[in-house]
């Protein structure tokens, strides 16, 4: 996608695109790998995307000193799946577009599966749709968790979709890739 932005209609389309902070817990916490990662789990991850796994995982861990292996591993998971790939097109769609590109990350922390959900993958689908408060999103089973959601966290994510969708605009500074703009929620 990133090359195709050279030749399609990107200089008169706006983007909106983020990821989440712990993309990768989606993959490891419902199955129960999250805990029981070990360092070579972590190595096996870094193999699948970086010709030198061994520094990949190293470089990851000096980044997070207190990080466990699980999220080490969520962490190289949630960058090879989405934080790359999103980076790389953020910063092509900024130098040549001139309605704009909007970065965002999302840091909420669902309680889900004994808290150990945290920002995960599609984690942010319920905020951007304002039906967070639902309650087959909460509980044992939901995805949100028992505890409940900050109060207007769901509304804002939700407007600022709306906005850009109304008029290119979420109604946050444009990602610059001299600067990267990036609006966080929490």
């Amino acid at each position: 996608p990133v090359d195709a932005l050279a030749h399609g209609p990107a200089p008169d389309v706006a983007l909106l695109i983020g990821t989440n902070t712990e993309e990768g817990n989606l993959y490891l916490v419902p199955q129960g790998t999250f805990d029981t990662s070990q360092h070579a789990d972590v190595v096996a991850v870094a193999a699948q995307t970086h010709s030198d796994p061994h520094a990949a995982a190293a470089t990851m861990a000096a980044l997070r000193p207190d990080a466990t292996h699980g999220e080490l591993r969520s962490d190289l998971l949630g960058e090879a799946l989405f934080g790359t790939g999103s980076a790389r097109m953020a910063h092509a769609h900024s130098l040549v577009s001139q309605r704009g590109t909007y970065v965002y990350r999302f840091g909420f922390r669902s309680t889900a599966l004994g808290g150990k959900l945290g920002a995960a993958h599609t984690v942010e689908l319920p905020f951007v749709f304002d039906i967070a408060d639902l309650p087959w999103l909460h509980g044992r089973a939901g995805l949100l968790g028992p505890d409940p959601v900050p109060k207007g966290l769901a509304r804002r994510i939700h407007s600022s979709w709306v906005a850009f969708a109304d008029n290119g605009s979420p109604g946050w500074n444009r990602y610059r890739a001299e600067d990267t703009a990036v609006q966080h929620f929490e």
